[in-house]
């Protein structure tokens, strides 16, 4: 799912490169981390079990100290890291990735959904607001500028629809 980065007023070439890297660091950072950490890995794992919601809470807390500190020590300030380590520890939980950021019209980072859940989940942080503080917290814009987090209706819609489609059956979409 695209999801798209815009400031008003627009950032330059340079600022939109530097968002790029600190995205594309977190994200190696992170991936690293999940591959090689066996206390990562058993958290993930355990959260994917059924457990009650106080069990929950402590191995998502557990996680989000892993990533933090891993980014904080990746050279990524406190505050920074803070932000995305809540935003990839969310994204672990509900099987959502990011798997590119790039330039467009805006920067676009786009993110792995996995199931129509996942999908509304991604929905439900850029709504809430939580999606525009964390990408905001990464661009650092200076005073007078706005930060919007958007997904394009119709890049929503198209992959709604291939979520919901009945695997192999050989659907097309007319773009």
């Amino acid at each position: 799912m695209p999801v798209h980065v815009k400031t008003n007023p627009p950032m330059t070439e340079e600022d939109e490169l530097v968002f790029i890297e600190k995205m594309n660091v977190a994200c190696g950072i992170v991936d690293q981390l999940k591959k090689t950490s066996p206390e990562v890995k058993r958290v993930i794992c355990a959260l994917h079990e059924p457990i009650d919601d106080y069990q929950r809470f402590d191995f998502q807390s557990e996680l989000k100290a892993q990533y933090e500190d891993a980014l904080h020590q990746g050279g990524f300030s406190p505050r920074l890291a803070r932000k995305f380590s809540l935003m990839f520890v969310f994204n672990t939980v509900r099987d959502i990735e990011i798997v590119l950021v790039k330039r467009g019209d805006s920067i676009v980072v786009h993110f792995l959904c996995k199931t129509v859940k996942a999908l509304y989940e991604l929905g439900q942080m850029i709504v809430s607001g939580f999606m525009h503080a964390v990408f905001a917290a990464a661009i650092e814009p200076p005073a007078h500028t706005t930060v919007d987090v958007y997904v394009r209706a119709d890049e929503f819609n198209l992959r709604l629809f291939q979520l919901s489609s009945p695997q192999d059956k050989g659907n097309s979409v007319d773009r």
